[in-house]
């Protein structure tokens, strides 16, 4: 395992099993949770073990700024090789210093202007800014890939209500967690053991049920909830157009029958909306489905509360987190200890952990 060291990155690639995908996302547990740090380590591995493929790189959101926004504290840049490809808004990438030659525009516009995609000619420094929901996302990976087709395409991702970095759009995930969630090493260790359980829950089986869901999705995009009823021979199904779903957990319950098994919700599933939920008595023996384990908003009490009443989790779209990476400090000052925060995370998480150090060239 890696250390915090700013050793050669080269082992990052394999420790994350980076090389042969075609896609990936870079996910924090919180804000400042070292996401653009970790995406400088790939960027700079990529170089360093000379790959052939170029990279080619978007945000959900803002990313790459030299300060943030909100809080002013300083950031870590997102610096670039020649030959890599950036999907970013216009006055986003009028803040890079490196040379871009403009490929296509998206028609995709976000509040820092249309974006634009763009193939570094030179090495430096730029800013992300890309669109905010999943659909967008595609669009761009679809624009990318006719220009370079094998490359690997990285979301320099987000874990919040109104954005997610599943939904089947990236191949693989890494989690980022820091200080930021906790500073106590054992705290941090189950905050992040947690996230992993909903991030990484089942995917629904067996197959007819996803493909019904699949089929309505497409059928009905402006509807947020969809319920089977009945059984493999039969299912019958319904729907429900709502301008969210919090809010509307008994509307949405009083379309529960005694026959449904399946419930699915598009969108953020939140504590509140599993309350309004397990207000109603129907509400049991169900399996509840979202798009992917990003959309899971929920406490250990409500979960606990949800097998009390017999209510599975499944997701559409499953996630493949690689690698958690963690970032010992906090924005404030405070730091872990980077060795028992370690080992606090090998000893809960199955997956490989590691603290890259920091990296801002």
């Amino acid at each position: 395992m890696m250390a915090s060291s700013t050793k050669p990155n080269i082992d990052l690639l394999q420790i994350a099993g980076l090389e042969d995908l075609q896609s990936l996302a870079i996910i924090g547990l919180s804000k400042n949770a070292g996401k653009t740090t970790c995406l400088n380590h790939i960027i700079a591995a990529w170089q360093e073990s000379e790959q052939k493929r170029p990279l080619a790189l978007t945000s959900i959101g803002r990313d790459g700024e030299s300060e943030d926004i909100l809080s002013g504290y300083e950031k870590p840049r997102i610096y670039v090789s020649a030959g890599t490809l950036i999907a970013s808004a216009e006055s986003a990438l009028q803040r890079s210093d490196t040379l871009l030659e403009i490929l296509d525009l998206s028609g995709i516009r976000t509040a820092f202007g249309e974006v634009v995609l763009c193939r570094a000619l030179s090495d430096g420094y730029v800013e992300l800014a890309g669109p905010s929901v999943a659909e967008e996302i595609s669009v761009i990976e679809n624009l990318i890939r006719l220009h370079e087709p094998e490359c690997l395409f990285i979301i320099d991702g987000a874990l919040s209500r109104k954005s997610q970095a599943g939904s089947g759009m990236s191949e693989a995930v890494i989690l980022c967690v820091s200080a930021e969630s906790s500073t106590d090493p054992a705290t941090l260790a189950e905050l992040t053991d947690f996230a992993l359980t909903l991030l990484q829950t089942k995917t629904l089986q067996p197959e007819q049920p996803a493909n019904s869901f699949m089929d309505l999705i497409s059928e009905h995009p402006e509807h947020r909830v969809f319920m089977l009823h009945g059984n493999d021979n039969s299912w019958r199904s319904s729907s429900l157009q709502t301008p969210s779903l919090v809010g509307h957990g008994k509307e949405i319950a009083e379309l529960l029958k005694p026959d449904t098994y399946f419930l699915f919700l598009k969108g953020a599933v939140t504590d509140q909306i599993v309350r309004e939920l397990l207000a109603e008595p129907m509400f049991t023996e169900l399996t509840l489905v979202v798009e992917d384990g990003t959309r899971f908003f929920l406490s250990p009490d409500c979960l606990f509360k949800l097998h009390d009443r017999k209510v599975d989790l499944a997701v559409l779209n499953p996630l493949d987190v690689r690698l958690v990476c963690l970032n010992p400090t906090c924005s404030n000052g405070i730091c872990l200890e980077p060795d028992e925060a370690l080992d606090q995370l090998r000893d809960r998480l199955t997956i490989p952990v590691v603290d890259l150090g920091p990296r801002n060239m």
